[in-house]
C-alpha cells in the first residue's frame, strides 16, 4: 500500500512498496553470485560490479511491475492524503518467470556446447562468459520467483556457476598458450618483464614456442625520445602492445603506455625510462589481456 497528495503519488509509493521486496532479495543473490563470477586476475572491478547489479535490479523490478496492478484507491479527506493498494497476480507471475527461466536455461545450455565445440579459445571463453553472464541474469528472476512461488522455492540451474567458471580459468591458464615478442630499445628485458608479468598471473607462456603453434601473440613495439632540457635529460617512453588471435591472425585488442623519465644524463634517463616502462606494462598487461579476450574495450 502506498500514500500521497494524489492519485499518481498514491500509485507509484505503492509500486515502489512492492518494488523493494525484490530489489533486496535479488541484490542480495547477484551480489553473492558475483563474487564467483570474477578472475582470478587483479583489477579494480567493484565499481563496474555495482552498476551491473544495479542494471540487474532495474530490469528485474520493471518486470514484476508487469504483473502488479493498483486493486483500489481511496480518500482520506481528514488527512488529505490518498492511498492506493497494489496487488500482484501471482499465478500469471509464477507463469512468466518460470518461462524466462527456461528461456535462460536453454541460452546457457547452447552458449556452453558451442564453446565446447569451437575450435578457437578465446571465442570458447567469451561464450562460456556469455553464459556466466546468463546464470547471473537468470539468477535475478530465480529471485523473484522465490518470493511470488507460494512454497517459497526457484529451479535449479542446469549447469553450477562454479563449473563454468572453472573451464574459463582452465582454458586461461592452461589451454590458451601466449607467446611475447617485443621490439624496439630494451627488448629483450622488456620482453622477460612482461612474459614474468603474465606467468605470475596463471597465464601459459611460451618462452621460444612456435608462433604458429601459439594461441595469442602478444606483440609490443617499444619507442625512446630524448628531450634535451636545460640541466636536464628527460627520455620519454612508449609502448605500443597488439594482442593477435594465432588461430585467424586478427588482431582482437590493442593499447598504448607512454610515460618520461628525468635524470643529468640521457644514458640514466633511459635506463629509468626503461624500468618505468617493464613495471608499468608487467603489473598491468594480465588484467587487459583477460578484458580483450571477453571482448571488452580497453580504457
Amino acid at each position: 500500500m502506498g500514500y500521497g497528495d494524489n492519485r499518481k503519488a498514491a500509485e507509484d509509493a505503492a509500486y515502489a512498496a512492492i518494488a523493494r521486496i525484490f530489489q533486496a532479495e535479488i541484490q542480495s543473490k547477484t551480489r553473492e553470485w558475483e563474487k564467483y563470477a570474477q578472475t582470478d586476475i587483479k583489477g579494480k572491478t567493484q565499481s563496474t560490479r555495482d552498476i551491473q547489479i544495479d542494471q540487474l535490479t532495474t530490469v528485474a523490478t520493471n518486470k514484476v511491475l508487469e504483473d502488479i496492478t493498483i486493486a483500489d484507491i481511496w480518500v482520506n479527506d481528514s488527512e488529505k492524503l490518498t492511498y492506493a493498494l497494489a496487488v500482484m497476480e501471482r499465478r500469471h507471475a509464477v507463469a512468466s518467470l518460470n518461462d524466462k527461466i527456461a528461456s535462460s536455461d536453454k541460452d546457457i545450455l547452447d552458449l556452453q556446447k558451442k564453446a565446447m565445440e569451437s575450435g578457437d579459445k578465446i571465442e570458447s571463453v567469451r561464450l562460456l562468459r556469455s553464459a556466466m553472464k546468463t546464470m547471473i541474469n537468470r539468477e535475478v528472476f530465480n529471485a523473484d520467483l522465490r518470493i511470488v512461488n507460494p512454497a517459497g522455492k526457484g529451479m535449479e540451474p542446469p549447469v553450477s556457476l562454479i563449473s563454468i567458471k572453472q573451464k574459463i580459468h582452465g582454458l586461461l591458464s592452461n589451454e590458451i598458450h601466449i607467446g611475447v615478442q617485443v621490439d624496439g630499445p630494451h627488448h629483450v628485458n622488456i620482453r622477460s618483464s612482461i612474459m614474468e608479468g603474465l606467468t605470475k598471473e596463471g597465464f601459459s607462456v611460451e618462452e621460444k614456442g612456435d608462433v604458429s603453434k601459439l594461441d595469442i601473440l602478444v606483440k609490443g613495439v617499444v619507442e625512446f625520445e630524448n628531450a634535451d632540457l636545460p640541466e636536464w635529460k628527460f627520455v620519454r617512453w612508449t609502448i605500443t602492445v597488439d594482442l593477435i588471435n594465432q588461430k585467424n591472425e586478427k588482431v582482437f585488442g590493442s593499447f598504448t603506455r607512454h610515460g618520461r623519465e628525468g635524470h643529468l644524463n640521457f644514458k640514466e634517463a633511459e635506463a629509468k625510462a626503461a624500468r618505468a616502462l617493464q613495471k608499468e606494462i608487467a603489473g598491468g598487461l594480465s588484467q587487459v589481456l583477460v578484458s580483450f579476450i571477453y571482448g571488452a574495450e580497453e580504457k
